[in-house]
């Protein structure tokens, strides 16, 4: 099974087209599928025998990228007990900082609109703000700080688990 990813982009150009084509040409990978289409809205095909997992441009509003994990073909419990956690930390993650940042940005441009001042702010105006802004919002970062600790803990014992299940396999 191949693992088909797709990536929004609106940049076309002749380059582009003419560097899908030569690859599309001398491809030594028989896997390698181009549509042209892609010149618009890229498509990564990933072969099962590569096992990697993809890392996507940042999101917009939480500005981390999305890692898209590759399921093994013969996966065994706790590596997909592994992988969906680590799945779930990062929805967990992508979730607070969106919320976080879309709440930031908004107070901010509440802020630079109730100056009475035509210019803009100076950074000694706007740290008043970022001071406020971590002060009210200090409790919801302790907090993720705690849980953000306590899931990579989990994801580093799951981990270990998973590679000692591989060493034992691999000594047998």
């Amino acid at each position: 099974m191949n693992y088909i990813k797709s990536i929004n982009s609106h940049v076309k150009t002749a380059s582009t087209s003419k560097l899908i084509n030569s690859v599309r040409k001398n491809s030594r990978n028989p896997y390698a599928k181009f549509l042209d289409k892609c010149i618009r809205s890229p498509i990564i095909v990933i072969p099962e025998s590569n096992k990697v997992d993809i890392i996507g441009p940042p999101n917009s509003q939480s500005n981390l990228r999305p890692i898209i994990r590759q399921q093994l073909p013969k996966e065994t419990v706790l590596q997909q007990k592994l992988r969906t956690f680590q799945d779930e930390t990062q929805a967990w993650n992508e979730d607070f900082w969106s919320k976080h940042n879309v709440k930031f940005l908004q107070q901010k441009e509440e802020f630079v609109k109730s100056s009475e001042s035509a210019q803009p702010l100076s950074s000694d105006e706007m740290s008043q703000f970022y001071k406020k802004f971590l002060d009210d919002n200090w409790k919801s970062h302790v907090s993720y700080n705690f849980e953000w600790y306590k899931r990579n803990f989990r994801i580093l014992y799951l981990a270990l688990r998973v590679s000692l299940e591989r060493f034992k396999k691999v000594s047998r």
